[in-house]
């Protein structure tokens, strides 16, 4: 059985474009579904709001609102999720720099990584496709070269 060698690594750099397209998505997604919950709400307040109205100088103010909550709605939906993947982009961007920045003056974050030893699995996930030609390099056919097609 092979011994676990371990690794040392230092995170000196992290790129910050990458970083702020990922979490640009993952944001956007976030704030989707928080906006439809947000527009899912509103149009249950306006109606307890109106249930449970105070009298008839603000009934009349209450189904101006209930009138209009389904496009508010709407509106704060898309509202929110822009903000959320503008704002979460601009946040992580702004980390990822200012990690970029710290780290080059005093360093970047160490870790420690075990290699660990790979058994035989049943996936033929890692062989070769029907697009995949071998080529040989020696006379004898021992090296072999793959290629994709």
């Amino acid at each position: 059985m092979p011994v676990n060698s371990i690794i040392k690594y230092e995170l000196k750099r992290i790129d910050t474009w990458p970083t702020v397209k990922i979490s640009f998505v993952i944001s956007g997604v976030i704030g989707f579904f928080t906006g439809a919950l947000y527009a899912a709400l509103i149009p249950v307040m306006a109606s307890l709001v109106g249930i449970t109205g105070g009298g008839e100088e603000i009934s009349s103010e209450i189904s101006y609102v209930a009138s209009v909550t389904g496009f508010i709605a709407i509106i704060s939906w898309i509202v929110i999720t822009i903000l959320s993947a503008v704002l979460g982009a601009m946040v992580v961007g702004l980390c990822s720099w200012s990690y970029n920045l710290v780290a080059g003056m005093i360093g970047g974050v160490n870790l420690t990584l075990e290699a660990q030893p790979v058994t035989a699995t049943n996936d033929t996930s890692a062989l070769p496709t029907a697009n995949t030609t071998v080529t040989p390099l020696a006379a004898n056919g021992d090296d072999q070269k793959l290629e994709s097609v």
